[in-house]
């Protein structure tokens, strides 16, 4: 089979990039003749703030992707396009030509949406834009989103038959093995929160692992570690990802009052990201952003016996069960977060084995690109 991807690809490195280079590699792996198109408008990670606004750069940089598109379905002899386009209005219309190409050439064409913002930007739009939407959703072979909870947001608009469920996948370098995981449990086994004689490698280690984000509650993280701090509960808060414009001072402030009960690790991959995911107890992702879909970020975490702690945002409810993945808590409530790792570190080694193993039987990435496989190929 051969296939056309179009969608963003790293850098930067994004929930929805790292899954379209983990695709790519799974599907010429399994025999397909696989090319893509890099749609990124942006080569540098940007704010919440700055996705949202229109510049000329980005159309500039917009224009080439779609010739270059067009023309490779055009005379590139493709079976199947598969695209991963943008929420917001805009966004998404520049990838509305490959859907038109695409149909012209009878060849079908499937759009997988990485987020769960596309029935409130729909229901913010005029009636106009609105059937214009409706019109590329029904044109398309089909529509795949990341979890059961998101197949409603087409409710109205689609058909149920053309919606495909299709749960994100963890690479392979970031999965660790039973071997490592049993080493995990064993080495934590007097896992504590004091650190008597100074000895603090048996400390609880929490991490951040996503861009720091406003809206992905990394401020409130950071409250909430304060707060343990102000408690005399030990612990380590391990940061890593871009830090958004916006906050950067309050972020440096915080890291200041935290002293060295935080690391900041910058952008993280490879082998330093897979250390930091092996040696952490707890995963904290307290996001309410809006744009939020299921982020690779926990699968990740759940592959190497953590904890988890996040909110119910997005497609979080198809992956995440309070009391059985880790605790739940609440997006701009920084007590609810200290409460949250309080409970995950008194039961750190359940969640953790069952964590592991879930992933392992969902989330590999052999199960995800077979997921997909079998929804594109067999429509």
């Amino acid at each position: 089979m051969k296939i056309l991807m179009i969608g963003p690809f790293p850098d930067p490195i994004t929930g929805m990039s790292v899954s379209n280079e983990m695709l790519l590699a799974g599907l010429k792996e399994n025999g397909h003749i696989v090319e893509f198109i890099d749609s990124n408008a942006e080569r540098t990670f940007t704010s919440l703030v700055a996705q949202g606004k229109f510049s000329i750069k980005k159309v500039l940089n917009s224009l080439r992707p779609i010739i270059i598109g067009c023309f490779k379905i055009l005379f590139g002899k493709f079976d199947r396009v598969y695209v991963t386009p943008a929420q917001s209005y805009l966004g998404f219309l520049k990838y509305t030509p490959f859907i038109n190409v695409a149909k012209l050439k009878k060849i079908k064409c499937f759009l997988h949406f990485h987020g769960g913002y596309v029935r409130i930007m729909y229901d913010s739009l005029d009636a106009k834009k609105q059937k214009r939407l409706k019109y590329y959703f029904n044109k398309s072979s089909g529509i795949i989103v990341l979890g059961n909870s998101l197949i409603s947001m087409f409710d109205g608009i689609l058909h149920k038959d053309k919606v495909f469920v299709c749960e994100n996948g963890v690479q392979d370098e970031y999965m660790m093995s039973e071997e490592e995981l049993t080493e995990k449990l064993i080495k934590n086994e007097n896992l504590s929160n004091k650190d008597e004689n100074n000895e603090e490698t048996n400390i609880l280690q929490i991490l951040y692992l996503s861009n720091l984000m406003k809206s992905k509650g990394i401020l409130d993280l950071m409250e909430a570690c304060l707060g343990l701090k102000e408690e005399e509960f030990k612990f380590h808060l391990n940061l890593a990802g871009n830090i958004e414009e916006e906050i950067l001072e309050t972020v440096n402030q915080m890291i200041n009052e935290l002293g060295d009960s935080v690391t900041y690790n910058g952008v993280v991959k490879g082998d330093k990201k897979a250390t930091l995911l092996r040696d952490n107890h707890i995963f904290c992702l307290p996001t309410y952003y809006p744009n939020e879909g299921q982020p690779i970020s926990i699968l990740e975490a759940m592959g190497n016996g953590l904890a988890i702690i996040t909110t119910n945002q997005g497609g979080m409810v198809d992956i995440f069960k309070d009391g059985e993945n880790g605790v739940l808590c609440y997006g701009k409530n920084p007590e609810s977060i200290k409460e949250a790792i309080k409970l995950c570190y008194e039961d750190y080694e359940r969640y953790a084995k069952k964590n592991y193993y879930e992933c392992l039987a969902k989330y590999s990435r052999k199960e995800f690109v077979a997921r997909i496989e079998n929804i594109i190929l067999k429509q």
